[in-house]
């Protein structure tokens, strides 16, 4: 791609990225289609504290994306190189290491040459105006959930290539335990022979601060081997002055490979995402003239107008907007500026042929500082023909006489694959379609579980996948007909659409009819659903209310119901498997004084903090629940006897450090353990180690009193 030594493009720019080159108050950059930067505008400059210099045919992932957030952004920038614009709050960093927190817009452009460029708009956000759980997190701790609650495989390892640390994904992926790794070579335990020079190669090239993108292969425990996309960066971490190499393998199952992974965790939900028939996704400035500095390449056909048309000044949107609707629409946007909430509100626009339309536009403000304008976020679509239906509801009458009976049916159900039972049959017979069907997204797929009709038909495979797909990555229903040359043919019809009943189910219905679905069948199926997810509801409460019975109140962790619930179905378990199960007693010590000297509400603090620090302590697989009072039990399951010791002795560590645990008169809060184990081929009974573990522990208690008398 040509380019001049200031990084503009010769001659074949688009008219389209011409004009929000011109409009836009944000920071911009464009990169070709490898995610090298080809042009970036002064706001880029001055927000990323970087020179046009530093930038051009860098990678920019590599220029401004901190490494745990490296699946988010690949995942942003595969989404939007495909056509579909994508809306996100995100985290990025300067060029002195500081992170900022921002909202971004990245978009493809295609030029007149016929390129596909990735255009991204970045706003940063205020502190005044933040929402994410994040916000109050300092640096390090954003990074760090970031690295831990990644669903790729990822790991730190020194500048010497030994593992350092391994988020939950990796061990799942690879096998490795966290002390399988610790401080072992990388080559040793990943690389397979064959390619083991490969090692010395990401070693060199992240000495000097590359990141590399590479197609591999790597071994798990077993041996086995798996194709994995790898990401290597350097990556700095706090105390330590050393340079640490951060990896994420992405595996042909990784989840954040998909799109529907960066929407369903990531994507702003208040704004739906701009897909095939959402309407018109923008970017405006909150002024009177409601000036539009982005709006989705194709996304304005509704209204007539083209983008570059309402991006200039020729055409501002206000001038769209009906007169008597325009002092509503501007008061309910600086409303919503003030309160920080989201708005949804309904007008009237002329569209470039002079018809009125009904729309709604759903959006989300953001008040910015004093030398920057406030701007505002959303989707328009057009709602007129729900208008029409809704002034003639006797045409639906008759099926909403249905839905009532539905509704009641579904409040009887006792599970959800009863409740998509019923959904897939009302859909079928109330739209009158050829089939219905409705998917759940499991185990990065999206599996047909329910569907009504098919029977009917020769399917010898899921339906539209690729429109189920679509509509969980889109928020918004995808309608589609024979003309979309999207899917293979189906015997039931290749009309229809798709609605998400929740963040992981889509229900489909199918006709042969090509105009299936007008507003009045979209309005009906939204009441079906909304009676579906109602019903969902009222089973994930009741699943909530028996959790809350098997809980502590104060600390969280299970409690002694849950105990006497499970411990005979772990008794059973460990004789199917012939493991042995260890019981930790813990009692906190002289927890009376605690109360008596400093108060109730400090001895509630210590024991949500106690339960935290045994929770930390350990496996996924071992559980601690409030035994009484200030005691506790932990259980270890399918473990090796020298295991409890371990565990105590991280459980002693963490009290030690802990700083919740200094009271202010000078005294630690410390606790007194004790432990025994039960196997099957054991005499004692299960109750009968349960006293053992109490009896050493109270012992214990008692040897440790006796030395701080002495």
């Amino acid at each position: 791609m040509n380019m001049n030594t200031d990084g503009q493009l010769l001659d074949i720019e688009s008219r389209y990225l011409q004009e929000l080159w011109n409009i836009s108050t944000g920071a911009l950059v464009v990169c070709d289609s490898s995610r090298q930067i080809i042009k970036i505008n002064p706001g880029f400059s001055l927000l990323f504290q970087t020179s046009a210099e530093s930038c051009i045919g860098r990678d920019v992932d590599e220029l401004i994306t901190p490494a745990p957030f490296l699946p988010e952004s690949e995942c942003i920038f595969d989404t939007a190189i495909t056509g579909t614009p994508v809306s996100i709050e995100s985290v990025k960093t300067r060029s002195d290491g500081t992170l900022i927190r921002l909202f971004q817009i990245a978009v493809q452009i295609i030029t007149n040459s016929g390129d596909r460029l990735v255009c991204f708009i970045f706003k940063q956000i205020p502190e005044n105006t933040q929402h994410r759980t994040t916000d109050k997190c300092s640096d390090i701790e954003l990074l760090t959930s970031a690295f831990e609650n990644s669903c790729e495989p990822s790991l730190y390892s020194d500048a010497a290539g030994y593992a350092v640390r391994a988020n939950t994904a990796f061990q799942a992926e690879f096998a490795w335990a966290p002390e399988d790794i610790s401080e072992q070579s990388i080559t040793e335990i990943l690389i397979p022979q064959t390619i083991s020079p490969e090692a010395e190669y990401i070693s060199a090239m992240l000495k000097t601060g590359r990141t590399l993108h590479l197609k591999t292969t790597r071994q798990k425990k077993n041996k086995s081997t798996v194709n994995v996309s790898l990401i290597c960066t350097p990556c700095a971490l706090a105390k330590s002055p050393d340079k640490w190499g951060y990896r994420i393998y992405r595996t042909p199952n990784s989840q954040a490979h998909t799109t529907a992974d960066v929407v369903s965790r990531n994507n702003f939900r208040g704004c739906p995402y701009p897909g095939l028939h959402t309407g018109m996704f923008f970017h405006a400035r909150i002024n009177k003239e409601r000036t539009m500095e982005f709006i989705a390449p194709g996304s304005a056909h509704f209204a007539g107008f083209s983008e570059i048309e309402l991006l200039s000044e020729s055409k501002p949107y206000a001038s769209v907007i009906l007169d008597e609707d325009l002092g509503m629409v501007l008061k309910t946007i600086d409303e919503s500026l003030k309160n920080r909430k989201n708005y949804n509100i309904t007008y009237r626009i002329k569209n470039s042929s002079g018809d009125t339309l009904w729309v709604m536009e759903h959006g989300k403000a953001y008040s910015m500082a004093e030398d920057q304008p406030d701007f505002c976020v959303g989707c328009i679509v057009d709602i007129s023909e729900t208008k029409k239906d809704r002034q003639n509801s006797s045409l639906a009458r008759n099926r909403i006489e249905k839905l009532h009976s539905v509704a009641a049916e579904l409040q009887q159900c006792r599970s959800a694959g009863e409740i998509y039972r019923i959904c897939t049959e009302a859909g079928q017979s109330i739209l009158n379609g050829a089939c219905s069907s409705v998917f759940v997204h499991d185990n990065d797929k999206m599996k047909q579980i329910a569907s009504s009709g098919r029977e009917h038909f020769n399917c010898s495979k899921e339906c539209n996948p690729g429109m189920v797909d679509l509509t969980m990555s889109t928020v918004s229903p995808c309608y589609f007909s024979a003309r979309d040359v999207v899917e293979d043919s189906c015997p039931a019809g290749n009309s229809g659409a798709c609605f998400r009943i929740s963040d992981k189910a889509v229900f489909q219905i199918i006709s042969k009819d090509n105009n299936v679905f007008g507003s009045l069948d979209t309005r009906i199926t939204e009441l079906l659903l909304g009676y579906t997810q109602q019903a969902l509801k009222r089973l994930t409460l009741q699943h909530q209310l028996i959790s809350q019975a098997l809980h502590d109140p104060l600390t969280g962790i299970r409690n002694r119901s849950y105990f006497n619930r499970i411990i005979e179905l772990e008794e059973l378990r460990a004789r199917r498997l012939g493991s042995s199960i260890g019981f930790i007693m813990v009692d906190i010590d002289k927890f009376k004084t605690v109360n008596d000297n400093y108060g109730h509400h400090t001895g509630d603090n210590v024991l949500r903090e106690i339960a935290k620090i045994l929770e930390n302590a350990l496996r996924k697989t071992d559980t601690v629940l409030r035994y009484g009072g200030d005691e506790f039990l932990i259980i270890l399951t399918r473990m090796a006897k020298d295991h409890c010791h371990r565990v105590e002795d991280r459980v002693n560590t963490a009290i030690e450090k802990s700083q919740k645990l200094h009271m202010a008169g000078g005294e630690h809060v410390t606790v007194s353990m004790g432990h025994a184990f039960w196997t099957p081929d054991a005499e004692e009974t299960v109750d009968e180690v349960l006293g053992m573990a109490d009896d050493i522990m109270y012992k214990n208690k008692r040897i440790k009193l006796e030395s701080s008398s002495n």
